[in-house]
């Protein structure tokens, strides 16, 4: 018997693959202001890697993500999670085999990574292990500062998934500076970027992932489907305002799939922000 839903993901597939590759990675420079930095400081470059979800048979994809990576010359990488499937993980790229591929990355600047809602349970474990085996840094349990070579710094500070409908409590909690340290620019990485969209949490900087920039788009990027809580403008890729005053959320388009192996009109994506000092101070919504 063939369903509505039969028809709509063989129409999809055609569709797709109407499109001329579909598949090309693509490579988004984002200018991104940091409060704080000098404006006249050369852009420090960050790369961010989201939603790999990766399958035995990515082996090529894996590598060609690395390689666009590394031609960027970043001075930190970050992976922003969901690495595997959890609705598959029979055929998911093994968390060692996964690290290995990744592990170039870290050849010329650090790698840092939070998790995602697909990275739980033994999965999670296994990949923590692979990800810490590697010397990558796992930002959800404490902090680091980035050091850039114009001379600026920031605190990165990252947050594990918190499912929509959950409180932020949690969130804030850790994103609470301690001290009488001098004060940096805060990025937050967090796979999802919905309680930043939602709720004033601490945080100059974001950024994510989860959204797939909405997979399934129109021509120009914007989702065709809602899903769940979220609205259509808040599951595009891109550059968001936060909800506190003058922040900003980068929310990635990422570069997998999950449950639709089907990109339409949104491209798999590695972000490359350049980070400058303010012009005009922090910004408003």
């Amino acid at each position: 018997m063939v369903t509505p839903i039969t028809l709509l993901y063989s129409a999809l597939t055609l569709v797709q693959a109407a499109q001329e590759k579909p598949y090309q990675i693509t490579v988004e420079a984002v200018p991104v202001e940091l409060p704080g930095w000098p404006a006249g400081a050369a852009p420090a470059r960050v790369v961010l890697l989201s939603d790999i979800h990766a399958r035995t048979t990515d082996a090529p994809r894996v590598q060609e993500l690395v390689q666009t990576a590394s031609r960027l010359q970043p001075e930190a990488v970050i992976l922003l999670g969901d690495y595997g499937r959890r609705n598959a993980p029979a055929t998911d790229m093994p968390p060692a085999t996964l690290a290995q591929r990744l592990a170039p990355l870290q050849k010329h600047c650090p790698v840092y990574y939070v998790s995602g809602n697909h990275d739980d349970a033994a999965a999670g474990s296994a990949l923590r292990q692979a990800f810490d085996a590697q010397g990558f840094v796992f930002v959800e349990q404490q902090n680091a500062t980035l050091t850039f070579s114009n001379g600026c710094q920031a605190t990165l500070s990252g947050v594990p998934y918190r499912a929509e409908q959950l409180s932020t409590a949690p969130l804030k909690k850790r994103l609470t500076l301690q001290g009488e340290a001098p004060a940096l620019p805060l990025i937050v990485a967090s796979h999802s970027p919905w309680h930043f969209q939602t709720s004033a949490l601490p945080g100059d900087l974001i950024v994510s992932g989860h959204t797939h920039g909405g997979q399934i788009c129109l021509p120009g990027g914007q989702p065709i489907f809602q899903r769940g809580m979220w609205k259509h403008h808040q599951l595009r890729g891109g550059l968001h305002h936060g909800k506190r005053k003058g922040q900003q959320i980068y929310v990635s388009r990422g570069t997998g799939t999950s449950s639709i192996p089907i990109r339409l009109h949104c491209c798999p994506e590695v972000s490359l922000l350049l980070l400058t000092g303010s012009h005009q101070g922090n910004t408003t919504e």
